[in-house]
C-alpha cells in the first residue's frame, strides 16, 4: 500500500510538473555571471572562482512567495534544512555532510550564531530587506576563520536606489496563518534609505503549536567623496514559540509526539552594524565594520497536568558578540589583487543561575587572486587565528578556475582546511564542560566543470567533492560524577556528488533539476552521520502562460537519514509545492501594480518528520495580495 500511494504521488507530481511549470522566471536566453563578494571577500564574477556558490536573490522571494528564509535555501545542491515542526520552530542548515556547528551564517558579514550553542537558528532571520543570499560550499575557514568548516551563508541586506517606493502584502492561510509585511526604500541627493516591517503567525497542527514572528530591518547609507560610502544596518526581531512535543528521558522521541501543553520559547535577537568603504584610487580599496549581535532566550515547562513524575523547567539564555574588522585590498593592474584584513571577536554569553563566561579572538588574513588571459583565476591564502583558550589555529585554501570560452566550459577545483570552535557551552558549562578541548578540523577538496549550451539556454555544473573531519566533538559517559563530558574524540567522513541542469525550454519555460549524493561515514562506528540523507532531489519548473501570470512548482526529495542506533532509520519524503502570482492591476496613479499571491506547500500532504519526533505540517496553503507603489 505504501509502495502504491508513492507512485500514486509521483504521477500527480508529474502531472503537475506538465501543467504548473516551476523554479527560476523565464528569461532571455543570454544571462550575465552575478557578481559575488562572499567567496573572495570582494566584488568577483562568479565565474572567476574556483569554489561552488549559490546565488538566491530577492526576485526568487517574488517569485515563491518564500515566508521563511530557511524555505529559500532547499533547493540549493548540497544544502539540507531540518525544520522540528511547524513554523517558528528551530530550524538548521547542514552542507556537505557538515553540522549545523561547522556552517557559518552572516548578515551582511555579521556572525549571527549562538556563542554557546554554535548554531545559527533560521527561524529566527527574517526575510525582510534581502536583496541576495550568497551561499558558497566547501571549507572557507582561511576567509571566515571559526566554523566554516562546511561552507558560508550571507544574506545582503538590499539598499534603497532611485525613487521612493514601497510594498504593502498581506496573506492568510490554514493552521490559522497570518503574514503581513511593509517594505519600501529609495535614494535622496547623498542619502539611500530601506526598511521593512513583518509580522508572522500560525497556530500549527497540534495543541500549544503556535508562534508569533515580528520583525523590524532598516539600512540608510550615505555617499561620500573619493568613491566612499557609509551604511548603517539594523535588524531585530523576536518569535514567540509553543513547544508542542514533550521531552522523554532516556530514550527517543515516538514517531507520534507526546504533546506537551505549557512548554514555550521566547527568542529576540538584535543585529547592529555601521561599515565604511572608500575607493579612493584605483589600485587601492578599503572596507572596515563594527558589528553587535545580541540575543535572549527563554524557555519554560511548567509542571504538565496529569504527570505524576514530571519536574519544571526554567532557562534564561543572553548571547552577544561584539566585532571589528578592516580589509584591504590592492589591485595591480588586472591580472593580480591582494587582500588583507584584520579582525577582532568578542563572545560572550550567560545561562542565569548556571553560569556566565567570554571568550575574545583576534585574526589575520590573506588572500591572493592571479588573473591570466582572462582564462585562467588563481586563488590562494591563508588565516591565522588566536582564541584566547584553546590558542592558535591556521588554515588555508586554494581554488582555480579555468574557462574554455568557445565551448562555454568552466572547469574548477579547489583544496582546504577549516575548524569548528568549541563554544561556551562546550568550554564552561558546569557539568559537563571541558576547558581542553581542542577545535573540530577539517581538510577539504573538491573538482567540478560547469558547462554552457544552446547559445547559454542550457545551464550544467558537476561536482565531486570529499571531507575528512578529526577531533569532533562527541559527549562521553563517565563511570563518576559528572557522568558525562564533551571530549575530542570522533572522526568522520563525507563524499559525493552535485550535479545540477537548468534549461530555458521555451521564452517562457524554465525548467531545473539538482541532485545530491552524500556518502558518510563515522570512524569506528561503521554508520553514516545522523540524519544525513543519501540521496537529495530537487525539481523546479516556472511557466509564463500569459504576460500577467506566472505559475510554479517544486519538488523536494530526500531519502531516509540514519537517526541512531535504538530507532535506526527515519524514512525518506517527497514534498510538492505549488504557486503563482498574478498581476490583477497595472499602473494606476501611485499603484505600479497590485498582484494576486499564492503559494501552497506539500500539496499531496505528504506525512513526514525532518527530524524524527517533530511532524512538519500536512498541506499549507498562503493567499494573498501584493501592492507595489
Amino acid at each position: 500500500m505504501a509502495m502504491e500511494a508513492r507512485i500514486r504521488g509521483w504521477a500527480a507530481a508529474g502531472l503537475l510538473l506538465a501543467a504548473f511549470p516551476p523554479f527560476a522566471k523565464a528569461q532571455e536566453s543570454k544571462r550575465v555571471d552575478p557578481v559575488v563578494v562572499t567567496a573572495t571577500r570582494i566584488e568577483t564574477p562568479a565565474a572567476e572562482v574556483g569554489v561552488a556558490v549559490s546565488v538566491v536573490t530577492e526576485e526568487d522571494f517574488r517569485t515563491y512567495h518564500y515566508a521563511t528564509v530557511d524555505e529559500a535555501l532547499r533547493s540549493v545542491p548540497g544544502l539540507e534544512i531540518r525544520r522540528s515542526g511547524s513554523l517558528g520552530k528551530t530550524t538548521s542548515i547542514t552542507i556537505r555532510g557538515a553540522t549545523a556547528n561547522q556552517v557559518q551564517v552572516l548578515v551582511d558579514g555579521v556572525r549571527v550564531k549562538s556563542p554557546t550553542t554554535g548554531q545559527a537558528e533560521l527561524s529566527d532571520i527574517s526575510p525582510d530587506l534581502i536583496e541576495r543570499i550568497e551561499i558558497l560550499r566547501g571549507p572557507q575557514s582561511a576567509l571566515y576563520g571559526a566554523d566554516a568548516i562546511g561552507g558560508v551563508v550571507n544574506i545582503i541586506t538590499r539598499r534603497g536606489t532611485g525613487p521612493f517606493s514601497a510594498t504593502v502584502q498581506q496573506e492568510v492561510g490554514n493552521y490559522d496563518t497570518l503574514r503581513s509585511r511593509v517594505s519600501g526604500g529609495g535614494q535622496w541627493k547623498i542619502l539611500d534609505y530601506a526598511f521593512a516591517a513583518s509580522h508572522l503567525e500560525s497556530n500549527g497542527q497540534f495543541k500549544n503549536d503556535g508562534s508569533e514572528a515580528r520583525a523590524l530591518s532598516g539600512r540608510l547609507g550615505v555617499a561620500l567623496p573619493w568613491d566612499s560610502h557609509l551604511a548603517f544596518v539594523a535588524r531585530w526581531n523576536r518569535t514567540d514559540t509553543d513547544l508542542p512535543v514533550k521531552f522523554v528521558c532516556c530514550g527517543p522521541l515516538a514517531v507520534e509526539p507526546l504533546i506537551d501543553v505549557n512548554q514555550q520559547q521566547q527568542s529576540e535577537t538584535l543585529v547592529l552594524s555601521l561599515e565604511g568603504k572608500t575607493r579612493p584610487v584605483p589600485w587601492w580599496e578599503s572596507r572596515g565594520r563594527i558589528s553587535r549581535f545580541e540575543n535572549s532566550m527563554g524557555f519554560q515547562d511548567p509542571v504538565d497536568p496529569g504527570y505524576a513524575f514530571d519536574f519544571p523547567a526554567f532557562s534564561q539564555i543572553n548571547v552577544e558578540r561584539r566585532e571589528a574588522e578592516w580589509i584591504n585590498a590592492f589591485h595591480l593592474g588586472k591580472w593580480s589583487t591582494s587582500t588583507v584584513g584584520l579582525e577582532y571577536r568578542h563572545e560572550e554569553g550567560e545561562n542565569k543561575g548556571v553560569f556566565r563566561s567570554r571568550t575574545h579572538t583576534q585574526s589575520l588574513f590573506f588572500e591572493e587572486q592571479l588573473r591570466f588571459f582572462g582564462r585562467l583565476f588563481l586563488t590562494g591564502g591563508f588565516r591565522v587565528e588566536d582564541h584566547s583558550v584553546f590558542g592558535t589555529e591556521t588554515t588555508e585554501r586554494g581554488s582555480l578556475a579555468y574557462l574554455i570560452k568557445g565551448w562555454g566550459t568552466r572547469l574548477r577545483g579547489g583544496a582546504g582546511s577549516g575548524f569548528r570552535a568549541p563554544t561556551l557551552n562546550d568550554l564552561f558549562y558546569p557539568g559537563f564542560s571541558n576547558p581542553a578541548l581542542k577545535p573540530e578540523t577539517s581538510f577539504s577538496w573538491e573538482v567540478g566543470a560547469d558547462q554552457k549550451l544552446w547559445q547559454e539556454r542550457i545551464r550544467l555544473g558537476l561536482t565531486y567533492f570529499h571531507n575528512d573531519f578529526d577531533n569532533l566533538i562527541r559527549f562521553v559517559m563517565l563511570p563518576v560524577p559528572p557522568f558525562v563530558a564533551v571530549m575530542n574524540l570522533a572522526r568522520a567522513r563525507t563524499s559525493g556528488i552535485e550535479a545540477m541542469a537548468e534549461a530555458d525550454l521555451l521564452k517562457n519555460l524554465v525548467g531545473s533539476v539538482n541532485y545530491t549524493y552524500t556518502d558518510s561515514e563515522t570512524s569506528g562506528r561503521n554508520r553514516p552521520l545522523a540524519r544525513e540523507p543519501h540521496h537529495r532531489w530537487n525539481v523546479g519548473l516556472t511557466w509564463e502562460p500569459l504576460a500577467r501570470l506566472s505559475l510554479f512548482t517544486q519538488v523536494h526529495t530526500a531519502s531516509r537519514q540514519f537517526e541512531d542506533e535504538t530507532v535506526g532509520y527515519n524514512r525518506g519524503h517527497t514534498r510538492v509545492d505549488v504557486g503563482g502570482t498574478y498581476r490583477a492591476l497595472d499602473r494606476y496613479g501611485w499603484l505600479q501594480a497590485v498582484e494576486l499571491t499564492a503559494r501552497i506547500q506539500n500539496l499531496l500532504d505528504e506525512g513526514y518528520a525532518e527530524v524524527r519526533g517533530f511532524p512538519a505540517l500536512g498541506t499549507q496553503a498562503l493567499v494573498g495580495v501584493r501592492a507595489r507603489f
